[in-house]
């Protein structure tokens, strides 16, 4: 359980300077002035430090810095990710010894465990492996690639590019699960415990084995291997991934192995499972098993090299290989369950003299294939090869496919299989099967084999991807190396665009249609303005629907990056349109130009500019008056221009799945550029799934305008999280906010709450009115600096606000803070406050000042208040008996809130991995 408390104690540090002088003497007879001796500060090298096993060469500040890794590695290591470091790999490094030592007692297995070493990759880290490279991971020793959709880690050759074979080794993990020996000869093992089994993939490669069914070698999760292959001989190959006896206990998912000379992926014995991998342009087998291999694989999606007829090793590509063969070879005890696979032929399979089947199965094994698809192979889709007088025991449930002489090429499974037709088989941009066959109409239970606790997902299509899904939201997306399952496009030509190398740079006035395609590196220089309704004074009727009509559209497609150079912004004024409309498995992200996103204020942020209302402080009314059109100056710098209207449905687009990081401009005092900045936008934009994390200034602020927003995540953000004002009309439900739990001290000149309703006092703008429901704000040290205390909302200005099912915890000035507007010394106006099942836990109670005007009901202070891993609070006060009526604010939209019987962002009970947050968000944990 993650619990967090967080009023923690400032950590101070003190320093003492020391200075020396003289003493004024008699000015006829002056001491000579001593020069202190200094000693000069030492020049640090990048290899200071290093363990043997990595040497670095400086890059002089221009060039990030060359870490080579070489040899054993011997400790405890981890390949850290950052924007001046450049990772590569010389020679076979090896973790930990366990190859290099027979084992005969379990006391000696007992010896490899203990003195084993972890490599830890973290995620978006990039290794460059020199010529002969090559990874092994040893038996007792572990890998800790653990990357992430947006930062997945690689491995490939030196050069730029992925489009090479057998440029370097591969990636070998060796466990102490079980090996079989050809010939039905038995565990590896015997009727002992130790084995020590001779790899294939060169001399270095060392033993592996054993009799530990869930040994566990790490985790490899969205990884991507490219470019390797090394042939050490005829049948001594080192593949993409090699896993030679690897136990269940290893994780291994979100896979890809590209142009890899020999197979993609082949298990030597073994029990590890692997969930989403994907194979493309192997120039052999994508995934061979043998050796005794117990284990299960889904979501496999398989697409042999397009672009070639020809192999470039001596090869001969397959989908699947089940490898054992011959009398001495057969290995009876392979058996595996597949599900979920598409394979997809190409010309190298069909050469002529050396035409292969989609999948060969061959040598007594045991194999159950369902829900899968094969296409595009001239030898057949299937070859099965009994093994003397042993059958090979293959069961087919739900299986298409479509190839040159047949379905079957030599032998039938020797039980009735389910569902297996020939039919032709086509595929979608997401690489889903279009034909009808490919929907099942219902869920077919799968069974898994071996002793591991995997269970398959009960799928009701055939293949990789299930029909319907976009490209965008396949589960490849985002993550796999860019053209290696759909072409990088070619960015359109325009004035406010740049290009070279792959890297398209914004500038100017987008003044045309205009789409940022995925696979290219964009950046923001200066302000790149959408259209130029910012700087067109509307004064008529007429000049709007004139400005509506010249409007364009910036359109990004999902999984776009979009990093901005220094005081970068994207700016879209009114009248025109942006479509961002990422997913969750590719959400589109602005940030700064370095790798991380754990900068503040390094670039500008967005901003929006819609022809909704705004209204004037003071209670002047809407900007527009008794007229139609209005000018108002915006906030965040000379170049914001103008806004507003009176369209409350005015439209400018979708933000959907947007990530900012690390944005927050300050123009002057009181005049910021926010993560996402809202002027006087209408309902009629959509506005959902949004991450401001590690803004300078506030993370989302509205300056008047209409439209609502669902599912917030606002992290680390150095002042308010959600601010609003002007005459903002609008519903916001679904937000957690999480203040920087590690800084002590705030980045700009801020007053960090969650939620601040702004204007106060003679400003005050009393036709602000907002509804929120289900926000979750979680102070830290920032809120709580000696001085600068903060409640975590403060609702001020006359506001009409009402707060449903949310919670606060963590801020020592009070939880939350209503002030009257003081507009003259004769005229005090309320702030009309409605709160209702609101969780607190703060230092000095609920109520910093004030208390709401309007009915509220069940305002409880807690003595504790703490979270699970998915962000749900997990007191019984959170799980409410009754879900209250909540009632959005009516602003013509027809928003409706979702009717929760839950306190807080996240309903109890939800697991981490199905948080409405998970699965796009950045970690706001380790930027």
């Amino acid at each position: 359980m993650k619990t967090l408390k967080l009023a923690l104690p400032l950590m101070a540090a003190s320093f003492l300077l020391t200075a020396c002088g003289g003493d004024d003497n008699d000015n006829n007879n002056p001491e000579p002035t001593a020069v202190p001796s200094t000693t000069p500060t030492p020049t640090l090298s990048c290899s200071d430090g290093l363990p043997p096993f990595v040497s670095c060469v400086d890059g002089s500040g221009s060039e990030p810095d060359v870490y080579t890794i070489s040899g054993d590695i011997t400790e405890d290591f981890t390949v850290d990710m950052s924007s001046d470091k450049e990772w590569r790999m010389s020679g076979t490094v090896r973790v930990g010894n366990g190859n290099t030592t027979e084992v005969t007692t379990d006391a000696d297995v007992t010896a490899l465990q203990t003195a084993g070493v972890t490599l830890t990759i973290e995620p978006g880290v990039h290794i460059h492996a020199l010529g002969t490279a090559k990874l092994i991971v040893t038996r007792g020793s572990k890998i800790m690639a653990d990357g992430e959709r947006d930062m997945p880690i690689t491995f490939s050759s030196l050069d730029e590019g992925y489009d090479g074979t057998g440029e370097w080794a591969g990636v070998v993990v060796q466990g102490f699960a079980p090996q079989y020996g050809g010939g039905d000869t038995g565990a590896c093992y015997g009727t002992g415990t130790t084995c020590n089994i001779e790899g294939e993939g060169g001399t270095d490669i060392g033993y592996y084995g054993g009799s530990i069914e869930d040994d566990n070698s790490g985790v490899i999760r969205y990884v991507r291997i490219a470019e390797a292959g090394q042939v050490a001989g005829l049948n001594n190959e080192v593949n993409g991934l090699t896993l030679q006896g690897v136990g269940y206990g290893t994780t291994v998912e979100y896979v890809q192995i590209h142009g890899n000379l020999d197979d993609g992926i082949e298990w030597f014995g073994g029990t590890v499972n692997v969930k989403y991998a994907v194979l493309t342009n192997n120039d052999d087998d994508d995934i061979d098993f043998d050796e005794g291999y117990v284990g299960n694989i889904q979501h496999v999606l398989i697409v042999k090299d397009q672009s070639t007829n020809a192999v470039t090793g001596d090869n001969d590509p397959r989908g699947i290989e089940a490898n054992s063969n011959g009398a001495e070879k057969y290995v009876p005890q392979t058996n595996a369950v597949l599900a979920n696979f598409t394979i997809i032929g190409s010309g190298i399979n069909n050469q002529p003299g050396n035409m292969q089947p989609g999948m060969r199965l061959r040598g007594a094994v045991n194999v159950e294939i369902h829900n899968s698809v094969v296409e595009g192979f001239d030898a057949g889709c299937v070859e099965i090869n009994d093994e003397a007088n042993v059958n090979s025991n293959v069961v087919f449930s739900n299986v298409i496919g479509h190839c040159a002489n047949g379905f079957y090429k030599v032998d039938r499974p020797a039980d009735e299989s389910d569902n297996v037709l020939a039919q032709v088989a086509t595929f979608d941009d997401a690489y889903a099967v279009v034909e009808a066959q490919a929907d099942l109409g219902t869920m077919s239970a799968i069974t898994a084999v071996g002793n591991s606790s995997f269970t398959f997902d009960s799928t009701d299509y055939i293949g990789a991807v299930a029909p319907g899904t976009t490209p965008a939201e396949a589960w490849w997306a985002g993550w796999t190396i860019p053209g290696s399952l759909s072409e990088v496009g070619v960015p359109a030509e325009a004035d406010f665009v740049s290009c070279a190398d792959n890297v398209c740079t914004l500038s100017g006035v987008i003044d045309e249609d205009y789409t940022l395609i995925a696979g290219i590196d964009w950046r923001l220089s200066g302000t790149v303005r959408v259209g130029r309704g910012n700087t067109t004074q509307l004064l008529m009727p007429s000049d709007v629907e004139e400005l509506k009509a010249s409007g364009v559209t910036l359109t990004i497609d999902p999984g776009v990056s979009v990093k901005a150079l220094g005081s970068g912004k994207l700016l879209v004024t009114r009248g025109n349109k942006i479509m961002a409309n990422g997913t969750k498995y590719a959400p589109i992200t602005f940030s700064s130009l370095d790798a991380d996103y754990d900068g503040e204020g390094e670039w500008g942020g967005v901003v929006i500019q819609g022809l909704a209302p705004q209204y004037g402080q003071g209670d002047t009314g809407p900007c527009y008056g008794s007229g139609t059109t209005c000018n108002v100056t915006g906030e965040g710098g000379s170049e914001i221009g103008v806004y507003g209207g009176n369209d409350p449905a005015d439209d400018s687009g979708v933000f959907r799945y947007v990530r900012i990081a690390e944005a927050g401009q300050v123009a002057g005092l009181n005049n910021e550029v926010n993560g996402l900045t809202l002027q006087g936008v209408g309902h009629g934009t959509e506005i959902e799934y949004v991450q401001i994390h590690g803004n300078l200034d506030d993370g989302i602020e509205w300056f008047g305008g209409t439209v609502n927003v669902k599912y917030a995540v606002l992290t680390n953000n150095d002042d308010d999280d959600l601010d609003f004002d002007e005459g903002y009309m609008g519903n916001i439900q679904h937000v957690l906010i999480i203040k920087n739990q590690t800084a002590t001290a705030l980045a700009g000149n801020n007053d960090p709450r969650g939620i601040e309703a702004n204007s106060s006092n003679a400003d005050y703008v009393p036709q602000t009115s907002a509804v929120l429901a289900n926000i979750t704000v979680i102070g830290s040290d920032i809120v709580n600096l000696d001085g600068n205390e903060q409640p975590g909302m403060r609702l001020r200005g006359s506001v009409t606000v009402d707060i449903y099912n949310s919670a606060v915890t963590g801020f020592d000035d009070g939880c939350i803070r209503i002030d009257q507007s003081e507009v003259s010394d004769t005229l005090t106006v309320d702030t009309p406050a409605t709160l209702v099942n609101i969780l607190t836990e703060c230092e000095s109670g609920a109520y910093k000042s004030g208390t709401p005007t309007a009915a509220s009901s069940n305002v409880v202070e807690l003595a504790t208040m703490t979270f699970d891993d998915a962000f749900a609070i997990t007191e019984a006060q959170a799980q409410l008996t009754v879900a209250p009526t909540i009632t959005a604010m009516d602003n013509g939209s027809g928003f409706a809130f979702d009717q929760t019987d839950y306190v807080g962002a996240v309903a109890p009970g939800t697991a981490a991995s199905e948080a409405w947050w998970a699965g796009w968000t950045i970690d706001w944990a380790n930027n």
